[in-house]
């Protein structure tokens, strides 16, 4: 309930700004596509969190690790190319965007919003959220599941926005740069996952009520195949599309 309550939320609290920009500017209003592609962020990342994929997630690896690639590699990208941020910039009034952008341009915005910080947050959560007791206290607590939910998303956001560049940019990166951040976090999520299916021992206990060793085990190889194979497909879907990017962008600089 929590979730939907926050999507909704989000999603009409997008929908008002992008009215106000609309108003503001009319000669540049904000295309259909790109707000579709907010709201589909904001809803497969709300879906995930609600029944019937919670509960499932709860007692299967490989639905938690669904759960966590929707989180950290489709939805966050989604909503960036919804161009939030130019929202918070252009949409409040003068005192208060300033303010966001002086903070964008210091010394702590920058260190927040710099390649190296999101690349960093980003294989960091994955790594110590799965091969540390996070993982299974997150399973047994409510309250550090909620966290660890948190850090996926935050951890993916800026990890994103070095890529998905629409909008506001906080820190501007080439796009030769964007194709080298990327491709040097493909083998992240594909050693992980390579990792946990290649594991011979149940990892996570919290799995094994009532289940068999040899399922819970079978679950668990499900679940790195997910991340071996969808984070590094999804990963690699986002360079060759960074690529056509830069493709379009060198034949439009001519004219």
């Amino acid at each position: 309930m929590i979730a939907a309550l926050l999507g909704a939320a989000a999603i009409a609290l997008y929908a008002y700004a992008v009215a106000l920009y609309n108003a503001r500017f009319p000669d540049r209003v904000y295309s259909g596509w790109r707000i579709a592609a907010y709201a589909s962020g904001v809803v497969l990342m709300t879906a995930v969190l609600m029944p019937p994929i919670e509960p499932l997630a709860d007692r299967s690896f490989a639905w938690h690790m669904t759960q966590h690639v929707v989180l950290m590699l489709i939805g966050p990208p989604l909503v960036l190319l919804g161009a939030p941020l130019l929202l918070a910039v252009a949409v409040p009034p003068q005192r208060i965007a300033r303010r966001i952008t002086g903070f964008a341009q210091s010394a702590a915005g920058h260190a927040i919003f710099a390649p190296l910080t999101g690349w960093v947050a980003f294989v960091a959560v994955l790594w110590i959220s799965h091969f540390t007791p996070l993982y299974e206290a997150a399973l047994e607590y409510p309250a550090v599941h909620v966290l660890e939910h948190v850090l996926y998303v935050a951890s993916a956001m800026l990890f994103w926005a070095s890529v998905v560049q629409v909008g506001y940019t906080p820190r501007p990166l080439p796009y030769p740069a964007r194709m080298l951040y990327l491709f040097l976090a493909i083998p992240q999520g594909a050693f992980l996952g390579l990792a946990l299916y290649a594991a011979r021992r149940v990892l996570y206990p919290h799995y094994l009520h009532g289940r068999t060793l040899a399922l819970t085990l079978a679950d668990q190889q499900n679940g790195g195949a997910v991340m071996w194979i969808a984070g590094g497909l999804l990963l690699f879907i986002a360079f060759m599309c960074t690529a056509a990017a830069w493709a379009a962008a060198e034949r439009a600089e001519p004219a």
